[in-house]
């Protein structure tokens, strides 16, 4: 009989999402290759068996009966280390405020850039620690976090550090994005941080990510704008994502498919033309 680490056994469901290995449309998400009473045996950090009734006799063995077994959510999108929450803009919505009408008032990213550029690391590593604990209670087991709510180099820094630590420190694993080019701080024109980000910042936080993100949208940053932080990133070894057409139609999708995003969020009012070349 082998032996194995972990022997987890008796799941109601074990979901093994065997198949093709690309992303499943329409029909193709019903297809989850459910074992029922399925087993998994895990050896050295790695699945090295499921089925059913395996034949392994585990170090430590975990008895599933009555639950669900699945692969862990990953979380592409998420703005986990920051400081300030904006609850009080609900008034302000429920008022018909618009998201930029909210911008121009202080909240929106300003206020959390404040309260995130004051706040110590402990604090926001502190911060991030619970946010991930709640995700993973939740069965996230992997997510991508951006920067963004720093918008200076040396806040920007801050917080992929803290990502750093806690990809070191917690059992999510963390994937980090820069996101300076997130909105446009108030002591800058538009065109003067943009070159900051490329000049400045990229080289200095070029080893602390793997994506590089901008917010491509009407009163933030341009498609020209964009096009030109992404192509520098890209020139860091940074992969273009981009923020885009969230409020209105910039030509944001048709950037993406123009720079070869990895991926493209937002696009509510994405048109139909770019939404295609991506």
């Amino acid at each position: 009989m082998e032996t194995c680490n972990i022997l987890v056994k008796n799941a109601n469901e074990l979901i093994t999402l065997k198949g093709p290995n690309e992303p499943r449309t329409k029909k193709e998400m019903n297809n989850l290759s459910i074992i029922k009473k399925g087993s998994i045996a895990i050896k050295d950090g790695k699945i090295v068996d499921v089925g059913k009734n395996l034949n392994y006799k585990g170090k430590e063995i975990i008895d599933a009966t009555g639950k669900v077994v699945m692969p862990g959510f990953v979380d592409p999108h998420t703005h986990l280390v920051f400081a300030g929450s904006r609850e009080f803009e609900l008034d302000m919505k429920l008022k018909g405020y618009s998201y930029m009408d909210i911008l121009k008032k202080g909240g929106g990213i300003f206020h959390t850039v404040n309260e995130t550029r004051k706040a110590s690391e402990k604090s926001l590593f502190e911060q991030g620690v619970k946010r991930l604990n709640n995700m993973l209670r939740h069965g996230t087991t992997t997510c991508e976090v951006k920067s963004g709510y720093g918008l200076s180099t040396e806040a920007e820094l801050k917080i992929l550090k803290i990502n750093r630590k806690l990809d070191e420190k917690h059992p999510i694993e963390i994937v980090s994005t820069f996101l300076g080019a997130h909105a446009t701080p108030r002591e800058y024109s538009a065109n003067d941080y943009v070159d900051i980000v490329i000049n400045e910042m990229m080289p200095k936080i070029k080893d602390l990510a793997s994506f590089c993100d901008v917010f491509c949208e009407k009163d933030v940053f341009t498609v020209n704008q964009s096009k030109k932080i992404l192509e520098a990133g890209k020139k860091h070894g940074l992969i273009p994502k981009v923020h885009a057409d969230e409020i209105v139609d910039t030509g944001g999708a048709n950037l993406a498919a123009e720079v070869g995003a990895i991926s493209a969020d937002h696009l509510l009012r994405s048109n139909e033309k770019g939404v295609k070349n991506m």
